[in-house]
């Protein structure tokens, strides 16, 4: 439980942890106004139960008289009427409690979902080159919210603990003997549960989060595969493995359900017991009247029927605690690094940069990388000059390193020795303005489930976005006459994963997008080696139109693609060579 309270105090911020003091606050005042609630019940009990209740009773006799009352039934029911009103403010109370602390939850829940994907966005590209989709997708959403879960769990617990202290001190006073039995008897029964639950509840809240990230991971699995799914007639065996994540997945919640109830039978079983034995200890062994017993065990019982509840629900929070114990972790090693929000500020990517300006040269010095993980050197000491205004061609066999070369310098990769730069100026000194200056062109078109003009001003505000800037690169894409034929022009959707585009139109878009924010630089990543090639041909021309008017890198594995290139360089061996 230390370890718990630890990493929450890691992870939430001083704001929320002063409202986590406010709502203790709020837990005792509640727990003083049941105690108080229940307690006054026993005056009731013993005025109607016990025979001159009020000569035998300092308390009542001073009511009595401070009230004016002329008889015990009007004191009894001055009283009922005071517990009624005592009721209805400490249940009116307690709604304003609970909804103070289902406020924090719930309001803070998304923020930290928010924080956890600001963490995942400022990590670096190769952070994604192993990450798992379905568990970061899980991290963001699942884990966060049933981490709240846990907080949820950990405040109730705080106030019925308290409430149960409150209760017990009534108890006590009232006969010690059976409050000390009942409560030694439940501690011990509390801790062997615990002892031979938490594993268990450990086990499916884990099991949980793997078979939940597996439902993510096959719904985007057969999403995005779908035209193989469909060719290879292989739809059984994607809805079989789905399958095997479902069971996984319900047979974790439902032994989280059954066992955390089989507690609250147990516990019922024996308070009663308990509660029952001492009776017929105290009238079979000690020979006390079952009448004189009568006010005291009425009192009792007003106030088990409150303590029980609260026993159970002390159980059921700590098994929800063990439960959501692999989620609270699973979001603290997220943002483990993030105290004070200091690795989710995303202040860098607020505002327009200023472009890198670049005229004459850029080139990558003395270049050395391995790839994360591994001690083999993809570059050694590797060179390139690009002048500006030229186009290059990049070549090489599968694997020597082509893209890497690409990434690296995009500033994707971070290298181990080496800088890149453009004009002698390191771009890591304005890596935002050197990405402005950079438009890149993949092989695979990212595509948003969106509009054409969307798509092509790709992640600008709606409100900011210049259609007029969009005809003009849709004309320099050579996709303008193709966009004013539809219906809906700009505003045509275009389907997941531009599905409802060709090939080639994809890579026009592209094309287009790449040169939306007017960059010098624009690389091209085997941009055309899924096309056909006649479709190639035809994008290829439209690239080299922006011969010299942009400064083109092209990687390519066919000859043909780069023939029009100004020089060609081949990576190999952990070098980049120029070959013409």
């Amino acid at each position: 439980m230390l370890k718990i309270v630890k990493k929450i105090q890691v992870l939430l911020d001083k704001k929320q942890k002063r409202t986590m003091v406010f709502l203790i606050i709020l837990m005792i005042i509640g727990a003083v106004l049941e105690t108080a609630s229940l307690g006054a019940l026993i005056p009731v009990i013993q005025t109607i139960m016990q025979e001159n209740a009020i000569a035998q009773n300092a308390l009542l006799r001073a009511l009595y008289k401070g009230l004016g009352c002329t008889s015990e039934s009007q004191l009894t029911i001055y009283i009922m009427l005071a517990v009624i009103v005592l009721f209805a403010a400490k249940n009116l109370y307690l709604y304003w409690q609970q909804k103070c602390m289902l406020k924090f939850v719930y309001g803070n829940q998304f923020e930290t979902s928010e924080r956890v994907m600001k963490s995942y966005l400022r990590k670096n590209y190769e952070f994604y080159l192993n990450a798992d989709t379905a568990v970061v997708q899980r991290n963001i959403t699942s884990d966060v919210n049933n981490m709240y879960g846990l907080i949820l769990a950990l405040l109730t617990l705080i106030s019925e603990c308290i409430v149960f202290v409150c209760l017990a001190v009534v108890c006590f006073l009232s006969d010690p003997v059976l409050t000390v039995l009942i409560a030694g008897v439940l501690g011990l029964l509390l801790l062997v549960i615990k002892k031979v639950l938490k594993p268990i509840l450990y086990k499916a809240g884990k099991d949980n989060q793997d078979y939940y990230s597996g439902l993510f991971k096959w719904i985007s699995q057969t999403v995005q595969g779908i035209k193989e799914v469909k060719i290879g007639g292989r739809e059984k065996y994607f809805v079989d493995e789905y399958v095997k994540c479902g069971h996984g997945y319900v047979n974790a919640v439902q032994k989280y359900s059954l066992y955390n109830n089989v507690p609250k039978l147990l516990i019922e079983a024996v308070c009663i017991a308990c509660l029952l034995g001492y009776v017929i200890f105290m009238i079979a062994v000690m020979g006390v009247s079952p009448k004189d017993m009568g006010a005291s065990l009425a009192a009792l019982a007003a106030v088990a029927i409150r303590l029980l509840p609260c026993v159970n629900r002390i159980n059921n929070q700590i098994n929800n605690i063990t439960y959501f114990e692999p989620f609270l972790m699973g979001v603290s090693d997220t943002l483990q690094d993030d105290i004070d929000q200091k690795n989710t500020d995303m202040s860098f990517a607020e505002g327009e940069a200023e472009k890198l300006s670049v005229h004459r040269e850029i080139s990558l010095e003395n270049i050395t990388y391995a790839y994360p993980g591994t001690d083999k050197l993809i570059f050694n000491d590797a060179g390139m000059k690009i002048k500006v205004g030229e186009a290059v061609g990049i070549v090489g066999t599968s694997g020597a390193g082509k893209t890497t070369i690409v990434d690296i310098l995009l500033g994707l990769l971070e290298v181990k020795g080496g800088r890149i730069c453009a004009d002698g100026v390191d771009v890591r000194e304005n890596y935002r303005g050197w990405l402005k200056n950079v438009g890149y062109i993949p092989q695979m078109i990212f595509m948003l489930d969106d509009t054409i003009r969307n798509n092509v001003a790709f992640g600008v505000p709606s409100d900011k976005i210049s259609e007029e800037r969009v005809w003009e690169v849709l004309h320099e894409a050579q996709l303008d006459e193709f966009v004013r034929s539809l219906p809906n022009g700009l505003d045509t959707g275009i389907g997941e994963r531009g599905i409802r585009l060709s090939g080639g139109q994809r890579q026009r878009i592209g094309i287009a997008r790449a040169l939306y924010e007017d960059p010098e630089v624009l690389i091209l990543d085997e941009a055309t080696s899924a096309l056909d090639g006649d479709t190639e041909a035809a994008i290829m021309d439209s690239i080299n139109h922006l011969h010299g008017k942009k400064t083109l890198v092209i990687i390519a594995h066919r000859l043909q693609t780069i023939e029009k290139c100004d020089r060609i360089y081949r990576v190999e061996n952990g070098k980049a060579i120029q070959e013409r």
